[in-house]
């Protein structure tokens, strides 16, 4: 048996589950734990090449007959790797592993433990903002039911925001009195790695965005902007990574003939990307779509590029103005509006004072409040809490 936190030795806590291990979320808060002190074991099996996989497997992807079967294996794996788990406190479902938590609830009940879920995103959600399936089908509304049943499961949902957490509570079932908040970070690399920002004194201003080209991060909006700004030569965007509107993207420059736009379509390790793009940027931009899903999270490549302390430009938000402050840590634009992000961009290109304070103070914010290590405090406490009153009970 373990015991209550606070009475002897540290908080021991399995995270379990075919998440990605790999993946920003589940990384960063691994991290932060054991910064914290945490004891933090693993019961994991690999079974998604990543998120966007598992997307189109349960939607509408040629591999769905056999999604089922694949996960029955993989509870197997998990069901013995468990057995040989050792005691702890709580059982951690990592981040997007959905559909492990059925198994989980059984295996955390039979020893008495209470069960938390970090799903960093709706699954079904997710599908609908990216349009993999018709608003109206019935396999989205079966996918949909699913995760409702699924939400009821744990004892605990983290949500990366409040607006989230509503959302959750809204959509999904959710009782409020289940739903804590921990927000999203970055790695420690990119603090690590990146050299203090500095303007250049070339006369070049380049704006970088860096993800997986889906939706909601509003690239369209980018390329119109970049369409505004063609006579100033001195603004280059580059657009990285590979992702589901990649294509269209490209394909759209090309119809523009936008000279100032250059895709580096790659997913590149951390270092590569922070010498390759980041430390060079002199803008990196978060994104600007207008579906409700960008209104409720402030996204991983904003938290990156505070971390490595670049100056930020997103999408003004609820999400945004929760967790960070405008004008001062971020610059920010309304939603869907290219004039607006183009003329944020020529203003922020003259005036390399104010860059130079953004990128500073937005480094300060995720020193003080998205760092690894304070986020794992946060959950640390977060979990005393929920095993302290699942003992007491």
């Amino acid at each position: 048996m373990t015991h209550p936190p606070g009475e002897r030795g540290p908080l021991r806590i399995l995270y379990f589950g075919t998440f990605d291990r790999a993946a920003g979320r589940n990384a960063i808060l691994i991290e932060g734990l054991t910064a914290a002190g945490v004891d933090v074991a693993t019961c994991h099996v690999p079974l998604w090449r990543d998120t966007t996989a598992k997307l189109q497997a349960v939607s509408h992807g040629p591999g769905t007959a056999a999604v089922p079967v694949r996960q029955l294996l993989a509870w197997v794996r998990l069901t013995r790797a468990h057995a040989r788990a050792g005691a702890y406190d709580a059982l951690v479902v990592g981040a997007t592993a959905h559909l492990d938590l059925p198994l989980a609830r059984r295996l955390a009940s039979r020893r008495g433990r209470s069960l938390v879920f970090d799903p960093l995103v709706s699954l079904g959600e997710t599908v609908r903002d990216r349009g993999l399936l018709p608003a109206r089908s019935r396999r989205l509304a079966m996918l949909e039911a699913l995760e409702r049943r699924l939400f009821r499961l744990p004892d605990l949902c983290l949500a990366d925001t409040t607006a989230h957490a509503e959302a959750f509570q809204a959509a999904l079932g959710v009782d409020r009195c289940r739903l804590a908040v921990v927000p999203a970070g970055a790695p420690s690399i990119f603090r690590r790695l990146a050299p203090v920002y500095a303007p250049r004194d070339d006369g070049g201003f380049r704006v970088v965005y860096f993800g997986q080209f889906i939706p909601l991060h509003g690239l369209d909006v980018v390329l119109h902007a970049a369409d505004r700004l063609r006579d100033r030569p001195d603004i280059g965007f580059e657009l990285v990574g590979v992702g589901q509107k990649l294509a269209e993207c490209q394909a759209s420059a090309r119809r523009l003939a936008l000279p100032n736009v250059t895709f580096d379509p790659a997913w590149l390790p951390a270092e590569v990307l922070i010498k390759r793009h980041i430390a060079p940027a002199d803008l990196c931009l978060g994104v600007f779509g207008d579906q409700p899903k960008a209104g409720r999270v402030v996204p991983f490549k904003v938290y990156v590029a505070l971390a490595a302390g670049r100056p930020v430009l997103t999408a003004d938000t609820p999400a945004v103005r929760e967790m960070l402050v405008p004008g001062d840590e971020v610059w920010t634009v309304p939603p869907a509006d290219p004039a607006a992000l183009a003329g944020a961009i020529a203003q922020l290109a003259d005036r390399p004072g104010v860059r130079a304070g953004l990128a500073a103070r937005g480094q300060a914010a995720w020193e003080a409040r998205f760092a690894p290590a304070v986020l794992g405090m946060c959950f640390r406490g977060i979990l005393e809490d929920r095993v302290s009153a699942h003992h007491a009970r």
